[in-house]
């Protein structure tokens, strides 16, 4: 049997409405997105925590589409060429601006392998991270749900256990959190042979509408919290499960290949070319 894994990332992607910090006027939207101070945090957090435990994957027979803005400006687009370049996982896709889950159908649609008898589809922010066995766990675990298949809807899996990375007053805070269907490492099963989008689904809601299994045991992804997340973060810490930071290093390394001194670093010096981004468009 033939599973095809596809994720999809969207980095920046100008849409008309459906994004709580944006509305549906486009040029607005695009003042927002493409803003330098913002563009830079974002492309820390893509480069030194989402990115590197997709290279690092146990499995590497997986697509990751990282769909963006037909305009996106340099130097932004020209790094996320050169990432699709060195990465044989990643698509790019610059689409011109719809409503959101329109242009996310027409990115995957492009990537859909409809000769594979199943398509797991897994969705990600740019500042989230999945763990080194994320896409072999979605392969290994349709048997889990493979008798509650049918061709009208998916079925999902929720991995609910995981780490939430801060960046508060200079520095990085993370703690472990078990969060039920955040959106992260959460597996959509469709039936092959048609284009289907799990962004058809809301990530919050989906246990309403199609069967859902949720899966506590290993720790499988990070959710990044920062001030220019779309999200104001209500929902962090109201699971949070008490670890001291040795454990929590541990996690990081032994599940993502992160180090908390070096990531810590990274998003630092992001955080300074926001702000010097910042310094020059005032001055």
């Amino acid at each position: 049997m033939r599973i095809q894994v596809l994720g999809l990332c969207r980095f920046s992607m100008l849409a008309s409405g459906d994004f709580q910090t944006t509305g549906t006027d486009l040029a607005a939207n695009r003042r927002i997105l493409y803003d330098a101070h913002r563009m830079s945090r974002r492309m820390a957090w893509f480069e030194n925590l989402c990115l590197p435990p997709l290279i690092w994957q146990q499995d590497q027979d997986f697509t990751l589409v990282v769909a963006t803005g037909i305009d996106l400006p340099e130097p932004w687009i020209g790094r996320l060429r050169t990432i699709a370049e060195a990465v044989p996982q990643i698509r790019l896709e610059q689409l011109p601006p719809d409503r959101q889950a329109a242009m996310c159908r027409e990115a995957l649609s492009r990537h859909t392998d409809l000769s594979a008898d199943v398509v797991a589809q897994f969705r990600m922010d740019d500042d989230d991270a999945v763990a080194l066995d994320y896409v072999r766990r979605v392969r290994a675990d349709f048997r889990l749900v493979e008798r509650l298949l049918n061709p009208h809807h998916p079925v999902v899996v929720n991995y609910t256990n995981g780490l939430v990375a801060e960046w508060r007053h200079g520095g990085l805070r993370l703690h472990r959190e078990m969060a039920p269907n955040w959106g992260l490492a959460q597996s959509f099963y469709f039936t092959g042979g048609k284009v289907r989008s799990a962004m058809n689904y809301r990530h919050d809601k989906v246990w309403a509408k199609v069967a859902t299994l949720s899966i506590p045991d290993r720790p499988m992804w990070i959710r990044g919290h920062h001030d220019v997340n779309d999200s104001g973060g209500h929902l962090i810490g109201r699971n949070r499960v008490e670890a001291e930071d040795a454990e929590i290093d541990d996690i990081l390394g032994r599940r993502f290949g992160l180090d908390r001194a070096a990531l810590a670093a990274a998003l630092g010096e992001g955080s300074k070319a926001a702000a010097a981004q910042g310094q020059g468009k005032n001055g």
